[in-house]
C-alpha cells in the first residue's frame, strides 16, 4: 500500500504568477470549485486525502499560504486575514475561478472568514474546521508569548525537530505514515512565512469577519482535538449562531487528515445537485 508521502506525489505542486508575485499550489479533478486552506504549521500537501478523495467530484484546489512552500510572503509584516484574503483573490482571478466552496481550517478559517466578508458573492459555502480564533484584544504579554512561540520552535528544532515534538499532537491517531507526511509538509515552512501567520493569529480574530446568523457556513470541530478544543468551537458557533457544528469523533486538530472519510463527507454534501 502506497504511503501518504507517494500519494501525494501524484499531486505536484504548481504556481502561478500575478502582480508581481508567485503563488504555489496542488489541485485535482474537476468542476465545481472546492478550495482548501491550511493552518499554521501546514501546507498544501496536508490535503492529500482531499485531492485524492474528492477529486471525483469537485475541482480541488489547495493553497500553499504566503510565505509558505514556493508563495512569496506578503508586502506586509503585519498582516491581517485581509491581506490574505486579498492575496487568495488574485491567485483565484488569476486560475479564472469566480465562484467556490471555500474550506478554512485552523488560522486559514480566519482568511477564509475574511476573504468570505470581502468577496460574498464568490463564496457558495465557508466551511470554518478545527478553528484557530485568534488573540486580538488579549493582553500584550500573552500576545507576544504566542507571537514568539511557533518561529522560536522552528528556528530551535528545525522542521523535522518541530515536527516530531508537535505532530503527535495534530492527530488523535499518529500512525507513523500520517506523522511522516506532516513532516513532509512541515518542510516546506519558511520561517519569514511563519512569523507572519504567528503575527496574523496574535493581532486578529475570526469574530472580526463573521456575521450573526450568517448563511451557508458550516462548523466542524475534532472531537479529539487538544489544540483548538470542540467546546470552544461550539461556543463560536453559538456565539454567532452559525447553526449545527458538525462533529468528528475520535478527531484531533487535523480532523481531515485524521478522519479524512467523515470530513469528506461533510464537503461532498455541499455539492451543487
Amino acid at each position: 500500500m502506497m504511503t501518504l508521502i507517494e500519494q501525494l506525489a501524484a499531486f505536484e505542486l504548481k504556481t502561478v504568477s500575478f502582480d508581481g508575485v508567485q503563488q504555489s499550489y496542488r489541485e485535482a479533478g474537476q468542476g465545481q470549485h472546492l478550495v482548501l486552506l491550511h493552518g499554521i504549521s501546514s501546507g498544501s500537501g496536508s490535503w492529500v486525502k482531499q485531492l485524492q478523495g474528492l477529486s471525483h467530484h469537485f475541482h480541488v484546489l489547495a493553497w500553499d499560504a504566503p510565505g509558505y512552500g514556493q508563495s512569496d510572503r506578503l508586502a506586509t509584516t503585519q498582516p491581517s486575514a485581509e491581506d490574505y484574503a486579498k492575496r487568495l483573490k488574485a491567485m483565484l482571478d488569476a486560475l479564472g475561478i469566480e465562484k467556490m466552496i471555500l474550506v478554512g481550517h485552523s488560522l486559514g478559517a480566519m482568511q477564509a472568514a475574511a476573504f468570505t466578508a470581502l468577496y460574498p458573492e464568490s463564496v457558495e459555502a465557508l466551511v470554518i474546521a478545527n478553528v484557530a480564533q485568534g488573540y486580538k484584544g488579549f493582553d500584550a504579554q500573552k500576545q507576544q508569548e504566542v507571537f514568539a512561540k511557533r518561529p522560536k520552535m522552528l528556528q530551535e528544532l528545525g522542521a523535522s525537530g518541530m515536527a516530531q515534538s508537535r505532530g503527535p499532537h495534530l492527530v488523535a491517531h499518529a500512525s507513523a505514515d500520517a506523522l511522516a507526511l506532516i513532516e513532509n509538509v512541515m518542510q516546506n515552512i519558511r520561517l519569514e512565512g511563519f512569523t507572519d501567520a504567528s503575527y496574523l493569529l496574535v493581532y486578529d480574530a475570526i469574530q472580526s469577519y463573521l456575521i450573526p446568523q450568517q448563511q451557508h457556513v458550516h462548523v466542524i470541530k475534532g472531537m479529539s482535538d487538544g489544540i483548538t478544543p470542540p467546546q470552544d468551537i461550539q461556543t463560536l458557533a453559538d456565539q454567532f449562531q452559525l447553526g449545527q457544528c458538525n462533529e468528528i469523533g475520535d478527531a484531533g486538530h487535523l480532523s481531515y487528515l485524521d478522519q479524512a472519510e467523515q470530513f469528506n463527507q461533510i464537503l461532498l454534501s455541499l455539492q451543487k445537485a
